[in-house]
């Protein structure tokens, strides 16, 4: 059943007075089906696999994104939403008069925050993104600043794997244990030795054949899992927000959190995307441009449609932020509630 991301009835309710609110109808509409677009996208990768020329390169996004359980969240996360936009209805459809008002403008206002988001300007700096220590230290301190019990440690992990194979594949001998003795050797295990000239060449025959391909395929591969990772994430605060919380934040300010949140997240797929396509550039220089070309545009793409899924997963937790709001509003005016 196609989920209904702001009920009928209540968007009629806050367009009342919300005039502007046509934007945020049509904004909201495009998230409606992203878990069904994903899920027809990886059966069609599906159906592709079975004809797929075996010596071209095949990375599955749609599927990888499964396999790190990223549908599953953006599932479950589609469903709080669904049900938190239904107990929003629910209240507003039983409220008038001053009651009503209040709270529509206090909806309106937190979902103004969701709506005004340019997350586009957020992606400009990408090349600025955070690295290391620094990056997990923000979404740290986003998340307690959301006053919610989660940390971003699959997150993490799944974005270090990324920069370290990256830093890999630069660097190859950075892995070798630099205290390793060099090995003195006999006069057959010498002849059996290639020539400097011929180890440059098998070099270069290794990289030719077979880094760009793997180049390719990791970084579709980093890109789902990281992807999935976030989507994980905010499936998590959204549980957390609703069912989790000692002490209570204003949806405002959480809502406010949530974006900086969400354009950590958005610009860490940008630079991944930008390491994986500079780095496929790099390994591939070798190749023919008809070859390379189609590989990097798609690591780009798929870097682009990461970064959209995040937003979208964000405009997801809208209701559920207002819902709180309401429990929470109530609980405050009347305690014995």
């Amino acid at each position: 059943m196609r989920l209904e991301f702001i009920g009928k009835k209540t968007m009629t309710v806050l367009a009342e007075s919300d005039p502007g609110f046509k934007k945020t109808k049509i904004l909201m509409q495009r998230t409606v089906s992203l878990s069904q677009m994903l899920k027809e996208a990886k059966e069609k990768e599906r159906e592709r696999l079975s004809s797929h020329p075996i010596n071209e390169p095949t990375a599955h996004y749609g599927i990888l994104f499964d396999d790190y359980q990223g549908l599953s969240h953006l599932e479950a996360l589609e469903i709080l939403s669904n049900e938190s936009e239904a107990k929003v209805q629910e209240v507003l459809s039983s409220l008038e008069g001053e009651p009503l008002e209040v709270f529509k403008k206090e909806l309106i206002a937190i979902k103004d925050i969701f709506v005004e988001k340019d997350f586009e300007k957020e992606e400009e700096t990408e090349e600025n993104a955070t690295d290391g220590e620094e990056f997990v230290s923000i979404l740290t301190e986003l998340l307690f600043e959301l006053h919610v019990a989660a940390t971003p440690d699959k997150l993490n992990k799944a974005r270090v794997r990324a920069h370290d194979w990256v830093r890999e594949v630069e660097n190859p001998s950075a892995g070798r244990p630099a205290e390793e003795e060099p090995k003195v050797e006999t006069g057959d295990e010498l002849a059996a030795l290639p020539s400097p000239g011929q180890e440059e060449e098998t070099k270069g025959e290794e990289t030719k054949s077979q880094s760009v391909e793997d180049v390719y395929l990791c970084s579709v591969g980093s890109l789902a899992e990281v992807t999935a990772r976030s989507i994980e994430q905010l499936h998590k605060v959204a549980e957390l927000i609703l069912h989790g919380q000692d002490v209570e934040k204003p949806a405002k300010d959480q809502a406010l959190v949530l974006v900086k949140l969400t354009s950590a997240m958005c610009k860490e797929v940008g630079c991944l995307a930008k390491k994986f396509s500079d780095t496929l550039i790099t390994v591939g220089s070798q190749r023919k441009a008809e070859e390379l070309n189609p590989l990097v545009n798609s690591i780009i793409l798929e870097g682009s449609n990461s970064t959209t899924y995040i937003e979208n997963a964000f405009q997801l937790l809208l209701p559920v932020l207002q819902i709180s709001h309401i429990q929470t509003s109530r609980t405050q005016r009347d305690p014995e509630a």
